[in-house]
């Protein structure tokens, strides 16, 4: 099978022929129809799990796709994430493990659209369910893919949206949604703001404060149901073929890069 991989932690990414994955124990096997790209797996090919566990190499990042199930032909979409870590969904084949969050795929949805869904969506969902009775939310990083889904979803939940982008400056809010702090002091700066802060980088010294996904079916089977009544629309920024995927790392922020096999 074709995938694209790095050959050793912070590696450029290459097209590589590797071997179809073999199905383990309380596994399935998938025929990838598309895979969407997330900074978490940018990160894993920089090593930010090499202390954690056990890798594969050459490594295939990628979390999310949509795809086939090999024996029964059902469609599903959601999060491919296993251990060992190194053989993700930028590939036309992948395993998973059957207690992951997975969802049918609705023969009506693009597979595109549904392999960018899982880890943006569930975030994003989440996160504003999180605001409570909050009425307005500052959302710092509102033009990439859970930054998308937040805004959309925090407007149809009634909330006063403030996108903040590059450059702009912050005011007070209920709430904060800080999508792009990678410190501890630049967060804190931000959350000064609002009185209910959330990141999801987990620079804040209160643990309450960093948020984490929790991957579900149901919450998978809400966001493709959102998709399907126009309630929620996909920021699908590029749609690149696995051949030509060894650059989707490479400086596109705004909306998801998908990869189509």
């Amino acid at each position: 099978m074709w995938a694209v991989a790095a050959a050793e932690f912070g590696a450029g990414l290459e097209l590589v022929e590797l071997p179809e994955p073999e199905v383990g124990a309380g596994e399935l096997k998938v025929r990838l129809l598309a895979a969407s790209v997330n900074p978490f797996d940018r990160k894993v090919v920089d090593g930010m799990l090499r202390d954690s566990g056990e890798h594969l190499f050459p490594l295939v990042p990628g979390t999310d796709g949509a795809g086939e199930v090999e024996g029964s032909g059902e469609r599903v979409f959601g999060t491919f994430f296993h251990r060992p870590v190194g053989r993700g969904t930028y590939a036309e084949y992948v395993t998973v493990p059957v207690g992951n969050a997975l969802a049918p795929l609705p023969e009506e949805l693009d597979p595109a659209v549904a392999a960018a869904l899982p880890t943006a969506g569930m975030t994003a969902l989440q996160l504003v369910e999180s605001l409570g009775a909050a009425e307005s939310v500052l959302i710092v990083g509102a033009t990439g893919g859970v930054g998308s889904f937040a805004v959309q979803i925090a407007r149809a939940a009634g909330k006063k949206v403030i996108p903040i982008g590059r450059g702009d400056s912050l005011v007070e809010a209920d709430a904060l949604i800080d999508l792009v702090s990678a410190d501890r002091s630049s967060f804190e700066a931000n959350a000064r703001y609002a009185p209910l802060a959330f990141n999801t980088n987990f620079v804040s010294a209160d643990k309450a404060q960093n948020f984490s996904m929790k991957g579900s079916r149901e919450t998978l089977v809400r966001l493709a149901s959102m998709v399907q009544a126009g309630d929620l629309e996909v920021p699908i920024a590029r749609r690149v073929p696995l051949r030509e995927a060894v650059d989707v790392f490479a400086g596109h922020s705004h909306g998801k890069t998908v990869i189509i096999m």
